[in-house]
Formats: structure tokens, C-alpha cells, sequence
């Protein structure tokens, strides 16, 4: 390991969230707590993470497949944060540069201040530095005690505090940066004299200042980055928190969004500019989507979905798992579900594609410049010819694809000649065969 390392906490219980599920799991925006954290580490510089799991060990390192240079190693008994920490000294046993430990439960930690201070660390020296924060409400977290001039003097948890220190509102989010070497020996030393006989982490700047080691706290969080969540009332606020980010963020890349307030994104889209997204619109999951499109009113668009550029999407519309080619235009109250869609389509209102056989997905495929009439179904597996027309009303089974240039109306669908055969009058592909 190169180094910079990050130790992230991640073995906890969570008991007021009554759930079964490992706490780090419960997602926002779209991905779990432990992956928001595990990203903003890599955001800041670090090579390599060590999780520390313990309840849920197996769920969680599930979820953290597919990153590289992501390591474990396991708290078998919850006997604090200093414990916890120890545990990955089997990991970090021939490492000896800087360490950052964060708590897997706080998932709006953004990189940028998790940069600064790895980048304050390396110039200054210091064996521990700590990320600070000053909030309204402090409840909940350890309060950073300093002298008459300022210098850091220890750090108290909350249940250990007195009604004056409990009035502080410096707090620590335990987000710290320690020389590996110091911290493993002053964990060493720490004993569990407090309220909870556990071992804190806490206690170690106070061991390292007392034999002459710099200790430094520096207020570099903002409230928002150190919510931790402890119960669903928690995860509505990182949600809310981190949801208006990714929106700001979207905007000052060139998206339009018209009302941010009912427009959700989740935190693996991507969407290009001059896009604009209508109110009541919903993109979640990994999507893609070009530029210059329009999505919604009330839209849906799930995980998997891909749209190029100059899509539109109208109200109502659901799509999954689906690809959308250059100027596609998608009408009201349609359905698009494992789709394959070529350029300049336009699929007509109510319009779906029937993906489900009662067993498994199965995949339609549109050509390029066809078009769906309003309220035809697709039955999946199947295919439309490149510059194809589908009759209002029309069904399209499996069994009966649809050639180029082709225009199918009926139930089921079938070409135009034939279906004249039993009418009277011109056909009209836009409306149903009576």
C-alpha cells in the first residue's frame, strides 16, 4: 500500500433502525451508506480502504464488490470504536504512513474537506489530526475540549460529559488522520474507563499529546458532511442532504431541472447538458442520458435505461432497462421495458412493449425511424424492421415480427395488405382495424 489509507468503521449494530439489514447498507440516493463513504475516501486521495465489518460482515462485503484495493477485516465482539480500529493492524502491519478513519454511517462526507486534511497532514507532519465541525445541535457526538488559547486538549463523549461540556458546539465526527505506527501503539494503551467499558478511539490524541506528539483539530466539516444516521429519521435528511447536491451539481453542469423540490435523481445517473427535466420526474438508478433531452412531467426512469441525445420522454412514461437512439420520441402513459429503440422512433401514447412472459424478461427491438402507434402492444420477444409502422391498437406477438418498411394494424398485428382484405375502405395505420 502507497498510501495515503483509510479505516472506515462499518461493524455496527444499528439498533434503532429496526431492521435486519447491517446499517451501512441502508441507502441514499440510491447506494448504500459504506459505498457513499468508501467513494468520498477514494475522492480524497487515499490507495487503499480497510472496511471493519462485524454484524453483516457477509452483506457488507458484498456490496463493496467491485471496487479495487478495498480490504477487510472483522470486530469480533462490539467493544468500541478503539477496538474496532485495532482490528485492522493485521492488515496495516507492514504499513507505516498515514491513516484517515472514518465512520461508515455518516455518508454525505464529501471528498473536497477529507482532501484538505490528508494534504494538511502531509505538509505540517503532525502524528493526529482531527476534522472538527461546530453545529446547532450537537447531541449525539463527543465534544472537542480546548484550553484559554485555543490548543486541543482532549475530546468527551457525550454520555461522559458534564452540563457545561455538554454545551459545547465543536464536536468530533471521528474523522482523523494518525501516523499508522502511533495510532496502533496508542491503542495499545487505551483502557475502557468510561459510562460504556468500551475502548475509544477518542482517547487516543489525549495519549499522543501527553507523550509529546502534535496533536492538532482543525474545523473542516460542515454540519451537513457528519449527519449520522442512527434512525430512518436520520436517512430522510442524508437523503434530502445529498439529494440537492446531485441536483446542484446537475444544474452547474448545464441540466435544467425546473423544480428541484419534486425531482429526484439518483447519485449514479448521468445526464448531459441542455437537458431539461420536467417536475415529478424520477430517475433512478445507473441511467444515462444524452444531451439535449426532455424528460417528463412524471416520468420514470429506471435502472439500466440509456438515452442519447434529443430524447423526449413524456408524462407518465416508465422505462427500464432500455436504449433510447438520437431523437426518439417517447408520448404519454407508455411503457418501455428491456427495449432496444433506434434513432428517430416515435412511439405513440399508451404504448408498451409486454416484456414479461410469466417466467423471464424478455428483449424488443425497434429499428431506426419506426413508429408505434398510440396504444399498441409489443410482445417480447420481438422485433421491429428499421422504418416500420404499427398501427394504433395493433398487437405485436412473438410469434409475427415486424420486416422493414413494413405496416402492421390488427390484433394480432399483420401486414396492411392483408388486414384490407377484410375491411372496406382505405386503412388507416393510426387506427385499429374494426
Amino acid at each position: 500500500m502507497k498510501g495515503p489509507v483509510a479505516i472506515i468503521l462499518a461493524a455496527g449494530q444499528g439498533k434503532r433502525m429496526k431492521s435486519e439489514k447491517p446499517k451501512v447498507l441502508h441507502e441514499v440516493c440510491g447506494q448504500s451508506m459504506i459505498r457513499h463513504v468508501v467513494h468520498a475516501a477514494f475522492g480524497a486521495g487515499v490507495s487503499d480502504v480497510v472496511v471493519i465489518v462485524g454484524q453483516g460482515a457477509e452483506e457488507v462485503k458484498a456490496n463493496l464488490e467491485g471496487y479495487a484495493n478495498v480490504h477487510f477485516a472483522t470486530q469480533h465482539q462490539q467493544l468500541g470504536t478503539g477496538d474496532a480500529v485495532k482490528s485492522a493492524r493485521t492488515v496495516l502491519k507492514d504499513y507505516a504512513g498515514p491513516v484517515m478513519i472514518l465512520v461508515g454511517d455518516e455518508p454525505c462526507m464529501r471528498s473536497e474537506p477529507l482532501a484538505s486534511l490528508l494534504e494538511k497532514q502531509k505538509t505540517t507532519g503532525v502524528e493526529c489530526l482531527m476534522g472538527t465541525s461546530i453545529v446547532p445541535d450537537p447531541s449525539g457526538y463527543g465534544r472537542i475540549l480546548r484550553d484559554t488559547t485555543g490548543r486541543f486538549l482532549r475530546i468527551i463523549e457525550q454520555k461522559d460529559c458534564t452540563p457545561d461540556q455538554a454545551a459545547i458546539k465543536e464536536v468530533n465526527p471521528s474523522c482523523y488522520v494518525f501516523m499508522a505506527q502511533r495510532l496502533f501503539e496508542s491503542l495499545e494503551e487505551v483502557r475502557p474507563a468510561n459510562a460504556q467499558g468500551e475502548y475509544y478511539l477518542t482517547d487516543v490524541p489525549e495519549i499522543l499529546q501527553r507523550k509529546g506528539h502534535e496533536v492538532q483539530a482543525i474545523v473542516a466539516l460542515e454540519a451537513d458532511d457528519i449527519l449520522g444516521i442512527n434512525t430512518r429519521q436520520h436517512l430522510a435528511e442524508a437523503h434530502a442532504i445529498m439529494s440537492r447536491r446531485i441536483l446542484d451539481r446537475l444544474m452547474d453542469e448545464g441540466v435544467t431541472i425546473y423544480d428541484p423540490r419534486t425531482t429526484y435523481v439518483d447519485s449514479r445517473a448521468r445526464i448531459g447538458a441542455d437537458t431539461v427535466i420536467y417536475p415529478f420526474s424520477v430517475v433512478d438508478g445507473e441511467v444515462t442520458v444524452g444531451k439535449n433531452c426532455r424528460i417528463g412531467p412524471f416520468a420514470l426512469l429506471r435502472h439500466g435505461t440509456v438515452l442519447e441525445d434529443k430524447v423526449e420522454v413524456g408524462a407518465f412514461v416508465d422505462i427500464v432497462r432500455s436504449e433510447l437512439g438520437e431523437g426518439t420520441l417517447v408520448r404519454h402513459l407508455s411503457y418501455l421495458g428491456d427495449t432496444e429503440i433506434g434513432k428517430r422512433v416515435t412511439i405513440g401514447a399508451g404504448a408498451i412493449t409486454a416484456n414479461f412472459d410469466g417466467r423471464h424478461k424478455q428483449k424488443t427491438t425497434i429499428g431506426d425511424q419506426v413508429t408505434i402507434g398510440a396504444g399498441s402492444v409489443l410482445v417480447a420477444p420481438t422485433s421491429i424492421g428499421d422504418r416500420s409502422k404499427v398501427g394504433a391498437g395493433a398487437v405485436v406477438t412473438s410469434a409475427r415480427p415486424v420486416p422493414e418498411d413494413s405496416t402492421v394494424v390488427g390484433v394480432p398485428a399483420q401486414p396492411i395488405s392483408k388486414a384490407r382484405d377484410r375491411q372496406s375502405g382505405p386503412v388507416d395505420p393510426e387506427q385499429p382495424p374494426r
